[in-house]
């Protein structure tokens, strides 16, 4: 570690030096995973399929289109003949914040640097302000996922299956302050991208007239690219650095998807989904620099190393039950759980081939928990052309109030409110949706955001 002394009207002198084997790729990137379109309970997007979301997310009782492949595949066993969907989510993000990203310093005691709790950017001189200025974003189109979908039926077997986002994650940050010691400007700047795209085969099994069971498998592909860049220019070239940090990675893992479905009669029914989870080993490089004056000799370092990240995606399960009074009218309602207690964010894990200064091996534990919510949401047939849907989703966060900042946009507990039509044109089926999501934490960071979707389905 190194301190520093203020004198005043001459800047920062050096004190002590120490080795700074806190830095662990912690530094790096910790938050290169920044949120912005997410459950509050982890990484997850809303789901899959633009009817269903329409309707708040409350499908698994229901699951009567091709999108069975995510929220209970025992669903396909209802579809006959054969067909596919194509579609396009898209949501844009506004968050505003009390503070800005973090600015802590190694050596502060008060604010001290903790990387597995959301810190971003470090702070080598005392002197440095603890936050960045900027406390509002607006990211438009920040989580934009395209999917297709395609089933065939063969009388009892229904086969399903396409290519979805899972979840995701996107932050484009940048601002600018100034350090009232040494007058040095400070600049700050972020781009991360996490995505999880699914390969899904599935199959429902018709077992009784009223009993289905459902079977999916999910490839897991994870793509992760996070770069964080921070500039100090001081009037006193001695105090200027330079800190860099780019993460390039990959990795795959596999999930089963467990579903039944039982249909009382043509107006209840009940179903139930788990999801085992999986853990994505993440491979590629790592690169951290840090260039500067005399003042940054003691952290002075270009380092490069391959390595992994081991990314927990986390169990889960649901049931949910429909009910349709009358044939134009459907009511649906879900019940979800979340288990992130095994979690481990990118920046609180990591194994390096090559250990340097920075690139430290690093195992933390982000103190992500279990989280739950609940959707209600209703279907009406207007007429034989057009649908109407609305749907509302509560979800309670599992994770904690500390991680939470403009650029680790996990969120805490938020609600959803979605509408949507659906239009039929011969074999096509055209839907649509609007809504809205929005939400807070313990630390002041509230949000909201814009999404919209459309898809399209042809039978066959």
């Amino acid at each position: 570690m190194c301190s520093f002394s203020q004198k005043k009207g001459k800047g920062i002198s050096k004190r002590t030096t120490k080795r700074p084997s806190l830095l662990g790729i912690a530094f790096i990137m910790l938050s290169a995973l920044p949120v912005t379109k997410v459950y509050a309970s982890g990484v997850n997007l809303e789901g899959l399929g633009i009817r269903a979301l329409s309707m708040g997310s409350a499908f698994i009782g229901l699951a009567d289109d091709a999108s069975a492949v995510f929220w209970n595949p025992a669903g396909l066993s209802q579809l006959k003949g054969s067909g596919y969907t194509f579609g396009l989510y898209s949501m844009t993000a506004k968050v505003d914040a009390k503070n800005g990203v973090t600015n802590n310093g190694l050596t502060d005691p008060n604010t001290p640097y903790d990387p597995n709790k959301g810190d971003l950017f470090p702070g080598f001189y005392p002197s440095e302000p603890s936050n960045f200025d900027d406390d509002e974003e607006l990211w438009l189109g920040a989580a934009t996922m395209p999917s297709f979908v395609a089933f065939k039926n063969f009388g009892r077997y229904t086969i399903g299956g396409g290519l979805y986002g899972l979840g995701g994650a996107y932050s484009s940050y940048n601002d600018k302050i100034t350090d009232p010691v040494t007058d040095a400007e400070i600049e700050a700047d972020v781009f991360a991208v996490l995505g999880l795209m699914s390969a899904n085969g599935s199959i429902g099994y018709q077992v009784t007239d009223k009993f289905s069971v459902g079977l999916g498998v999910d490839l897991i592909l994870s793509l992760w690219r996070g770069d964080v860049k921070k500039d100090y220019i001081a009037p006193n070239p001695s105090l200027n650095y330079d800190y860099d940090a780019q993460i390039r990675k990959w990795g795959y893992g596999f999930q089963g998807n467990f579903g039944m479905l039982y249909k009382f009669n043509e107006q209840w029914s009940v179903g139930a989904t788990y999801r085992t989870g999986t853990d994505i080993k993440l491979k590629g490089d790592t690169r951290v620099s840090l260039k500067g004056g005399s003042a940054i000799d003691p952290f002075k370092t270009d380092e490069k190393s391959d390595g992994h990240t081991d990314f927990v995606y986390g169990a889960s399960w649901g049931i949910g039950v429909a009910y349709k009074p009358t044939n134009k009218l459907t009511f649906t309602y879900d019940y979800r759980e979340n288990d992130w207690s095994d979690f481990n964010w990118p920046g609180s894990n990591a194994t390096f081939d090559k250990q340097g200064k920075f690139l430290q091996n690093v195992d933390g534990d982000p103190d992500w928990k279990r989280s739950h919510g609940y959707s209600v949401g209703t279907e009406y047939k207007y007429n034989s052309t057009i649908t109407l849907r609305a749907g509302y989703t509560n979800e309670f966060s599992g994770v904690p109030s500390e991680f939470e900042n403009p650029a680790t946009i996990t969120l805490g507990d938020l609600q959803i409110a979605n509408v949507g039509m659906g239009i039929q044109y011969e074999t096509w089926k055209v839907d649509v949706l609007v809504g809205t999501m929005w939400g807070g934490t313990g630390r002041g960071v509230d949000h909201r955001c814009y999404d919209f979707g459309i898809s399209f389905m042809r039978m066959l």
